[in-house]
């Protein structure tokens, strides 16, 4: 099955642009405000703040400004959680680091099904990725049974969505997956995954990110900076190289003529 059959993604290009400007703000300005005016010790909270910066800003450029989407919250025990709803093209959204999403399926006993797992398995339950990640079970041809009953995710499902959408609406679930360093994206792609978490589709949103301007800014005070303590340097140089073509000639001692020699000349 096509996945992409069921929505073209050159069509819902501007609410996707508009997502992908959120996130850019607040991996790259919205981080790099935070840690300038940071006074703290450590800034472990970071990795949580954002999270939050992502959210706001989905709120402010998004969802603010585009009729087809809606901002859905959701809890997960002491974590707010966010989705897209996009009404017009019947999918929703949620946005994930990559590292933190190759980390979902490799967690045992989990007592719930993670989010995403519900998200995907009642809305994605259908699809199935040509290339599957192997499991032990696989290896070893034993068929265990799935970590959860459908009827698990389909009540966490509800819990999540709590009525936003009904699970026969037809809605598709789609991840923006991103890795970012060094408060930079490297990679961003727009996923659509099966209820095994599996990639059925990666699509690449790299060509939607515009520069980071704040960064350009940030490298030109450098610049405008670095004269000033390169001219110190400089004259030292300078100095060395004139004592250096100097070191030939024998060392000379400054003529100083005292007012008693002169007497004693003119005697």
């Amino acid at each position: 099955m096509n996945i992409m059959d069921e929505f073209d993604v050159i069509d819902i290009q501007p609410e996707l642009r508009l997502i992908v400007n959120a996130l850019a703000k607040a991996i790259g300005p919205d981080t790099r405000s935070y840690l300038t005016g940071s006074n703290m010790d450590t800034n472990n909270a970071i990795i949580l703040l954002r999270g939050d910066f992502i959210n706001t800003n989905l709120r402010d450029m998004v969802v603010a400004i585009n009729d087809n989407l809606e901002l859905k919250h959701f809890k997960r025990f002491v974590w707010t959680g966010s989705l897209l709803i996009d009404r017009k093209h019947n999918i929703t959204i949620t946005i994930s680091a990559r590292p933190t999403l190759n980390r979902i399926k490799g967690v045992k006993g989990r007592k719930n099904p993670h989010y995403l797992q519900s998200m995907c398995h009642v809305l994605n339950g259908d699809l199935k990725a040509e290339c599957k990640q192997m499991t032990l079970a696989d290896m070893e041809g034993v068929d265990f049974d799935p970590p959860f009953a459908d009827e698990v995710y389909e009540d966490d499902f509800d819990s999540i969505i709590d009525a936003a959408i009904s699970q026969g609406e037809g809605y598709r679930h789609c991840v923006i997956a991103y890795e970012a360093e060094r408060l930079e994206i490297k990679s961003l792609s727009l996923l659509i995954l099966d209820a095994d978490l599996d990639v059925v589709k990666d699509i690449s949103l790299m060509d939607l990110l515009q520069p980071d301007f704040s960064t350009l800014t940030a490298e030109v005070a450098a610049v405008e900076e670095a004269p000033q303590k390169r001219d110190a340097h400089s004259l030292v140089k300078v100095r060395k190289d004139i004592k250096s073509k100097n070191s030939n000639e024998p060392d000379k001692k400054p003529e100083i003529s005292t007012k008693r020699e002169e007497v004693g000349k003119q005697a």
